[in-house]
């Protein structure tokens, strides 16, 4: 297998694990929530906080944590969380909701876990497979032990729908970001032109999400958007990724905003640990399109630098209903 069908083959895996993400409702047999230990890392800002005042406006990175153990990852995190600290309901809401993409395969079948994965349809390649039963492995004790034991108990538990939905009230950009383009992909309409288009007011709120500074929102519209067939709406959302990347957003292999599912672990053999979005982009663009989208992609940068609201509002108005 050439490494540009390997590339193509993640890529589509990467769609088809993100298209689940966050503000879902959770299984009616979901189980407890999961994380690691927090790193010391700058948050960004809460939406509706003045810029930080630079002579050269930096956008911040570092807004995703790997956790090699999801549950004491999310225990770890859980008092902060609960006590409203917007960045850790983001965390916890994420952590658990990517283990909730392989535990909710098993959760309600009879028999091995590891054996019912490895009898799903020849649809399934056997790298994928082979990842979800390390996803499994990885993810096991959510399905046994409650990570937020020590919280009050809530009716309906603490989901990850429910961390999602404070971290957007809190503020919080990334939580807001997702909301918004969670809204626009679920939008049902008689219009099929209009699916997946955003409203109004999700211009509204993606934009005050994007100055808060945060490259990984501009990453997360890019992916979000680049889900739909339409090729001018294509293109728009592979410049939205181009420009992120260079502003320093969590674009390799081990991505938590694209997720590279072959690279959950980073060890496996079918990691390819070069890869990037960038990559990523350029391989599933013709020479054409990736051209158009990289000169788009310099417009929404500089937009992105010079924290320029009305530019980035327009150029979203490209997603719009």
């Amino acid at each position: 297998m050439t490494s540009k069908i390997v590339l193509a083959l993640v890529l589509a895996v990467a769609v088809a694990v993100g298209a689940v993400y966050f503000f879902r409702d959770p299984p009616v047999t979901a189980p407890a929530v999961t994380a690691e230990t927090m790193q010391a890392l700058p948050p960004a800002r809460a939406i509706g906080e003045p810029p930080q005042v630079n002579d050269k406006p930096a956008i911040e990175a570092g807004t995703t944590v790997a956790s090699s153990d999801p549950f004491e990852f999310i225990r770890a995190l859980a008092k902060t969380a609960f006590d409203g600290d917007g960045r850790a309901q983001y965390l916890v809401g994420r952590e658990y909701d990517r283990c909730e993409m392989t535990l909710s395969l098993v959760r309600k079948m009879d028999g091995d876990p590891e054996a019912v994965i490895w009898g799903f349809p020849d649809s399934w390649p056997q790298t994928l497979k082979e990842r979800s039963i390390a996803e499994y492995r990885r993810c096991i004790r959510l399905m046994k032990e409650d990570p937020f034991a020590a919280l009050p108990p809530r009716k309906g538990g603490y989901s990850p729908k429910y961390w999602m939905q404070r971290s957007a009230e809190a503020g919080y950009p990334l939580a807001v970001a997702e909301r918004s383009l969670a809204g626009a992909v679920l939008t049902s309409t008689e219009d099929a032109a209009a699916v997946g288009k955003l409203s109004v007011e999700s211009v509204g709120e993606l934009t005050k999400a994007t100055m808060s500074g945060d490259p990984d929102v501009a990453l997360t519209i890019g992916f979000r958007q680049s889900w739909f067939d339409d090729p001018a709406r294509t293109t728009a959302a592979s410049a939205w990724m181009l420009a992120a990347c260079r502003m320093g957003a969590d674009c390799g292999a081990d991505s938590k905003v694209y997720p590279f599912f072959m690279c959950y672990d980073p060890n496996h053999p079918n990691c390819d640990k070069d890869g990037n979005v960038e990559l990523m982009v350029s391989a599933s663009l013709s020479p054409e399109k990736y051209a158009d989208a990289y000169a788009q992609s310099q417009v929404i940068e500089e937009a992105l630098r010079n924290r320029d609201s009305a530019a980035i509002e327009a150029l979203l108005q490209k997603f719009a209903r």
